[in-house]
């Protein structure tokens, strides 16, 4: 209960919808593994098929010491 942390998965795959037609994103659900996001977004498009649906996966962290050491121009 106190003193213990507890160690969340990061979501880095994250499945975004947009209407057909449409310029924006809207966000739907963050995953931690792909192949879970992969079968969210194939159930989607069977229940919601006027959506187009995208896979977007983070590749890096701002903001939390990742950035640290790189050129900056």
């Amino acid at each position: 209960m106190f003193g213990i942390d507890k160690k969340e998965e990061v979501k880095k795959y994250i499945v975004m919808r947009k209407y057909k037609g449409a310029d924006y994103f809207y966000t739907e659900r963050g995953f931690a593994d792909k192949k879970f996001a992969d079968a969210y977004a194939e159930l989607m498009l069977t229940q919601e098929p006027e959506y187009k649906y995208f896979l977007f996966e983070q590749s890096k962290a701002y903001g939390n010491g990742e950035d640290k050491g790189e050129d900056k121009e």
